[in-house]
């Protein structure tokens, strides 16, 4: 886009004396030209209708304040939660972290339970494959303990919520105890190739027809381990992975 004197005179006037939407779009806008000036640059286009929604950003800021990049993570989840509620079964998630992504699953949930599996000591040890990033990716720590975050955080945030069952405990060690149930949607945030692994090949059977898995971290250069468990389970059952633009992976029960 030409940067003309009118133009340039009307940016002027909206930071000084615009309203907060004409202030937003001209802080947008500045954002795009640096990025346009560094070339490559991970800048998204403005005015989603979701990003008018109060609640859900109010929430969100008020459940992740230090972490504003994965509102539309958060949101696309939601989503999905709200259109499979037309399914049977329960919903799970692996690796709750401080259970932003959990609040808005049981907020959206109109059924069933909400099983969630988390060690409450951070992530288990990376193996090799999940060490593998690029130069400018943070590596993993090597003995474990990243993201860590305590059970009574997750059940103060949760606990307007009674469909919530929390097991505690490393994944696998706890799934056996819902090997009965049925599932319309789970969502995978572990970030690392084992427990990855184990989450989708312990829950991809139980989906129900039409169910599906989430997984937070499956197009991330930080989780290339996350990404090979899940292509490994497409190949071996010859299904396809949904790779969204938002960083997620989803997989459908057909």
């Amino acid at each position: 886009m030409m940067i003309t004197p009118t133009r340039l005179g009307r940016a002027v006037k909206w930071l000084v004396a615009g309203n907060p939407a004409q202030r937003r779009r001209v802080r947008q806008e500045m954002a795009r030209a640096t990025a346009a000036i560094f070339g490559d640059f991970p800048i998204s286009e403005d005015h989603k209708l979701w990003r008018d929604d109060k609640a859900f950003l109010g929430d969100f800021n008020r459940m992740s304040p230090e972490n504003p990049y994965s509102q539309d993570r958060k949101w696309t989840l939601r989503e999905y939660v709200k259109l499979n509620n037309a399914l049977p079964g329960d919903l799970a998630e692996c690796g709750c972290y401080v259970g932003t992504s959990a609040f808005f699953i049981a907020q959206a949930s109109t059924h069933g339970k909400l099983y969630l599996f988390d060690s409450f000591q951070g992530l288990s040890a990376p193996e090799a494959t999940d060490l593998n990033v690029a130069e400018s990716v943070m590596p993993w720590s090597e003995g474990g303990g990243d993201l860590t975050a305590s059970e009574a955080t997750v059940r103060h945030n949760l606990a307007r919520y009674n469909s919530v069952e929390i097991l505690p405990g490393w994944i696998p060690e706890r799934f056996a105890e819902v090997a009965d149930r049925e599932f319309r949607l789970v969502h995978i945030d572990v970030d690392l190739y084992q427990p990855t692994r184990d989450s989708l090949n312990f829950f991809y059977p139980r989906l129900v027809k039409g169910g599906v898995i989430v997984m937070d971290d499956y197009g991330f250069k930080t989780c290339p381990g996350a990404t090979r468990a899940a292509d490994e389970l497409a190949a071996s059952e010859g299904i396809q992975v949904l790779h969204l633009a938002t960083g997620q992976g989803v997989i459908m029960k057909r």
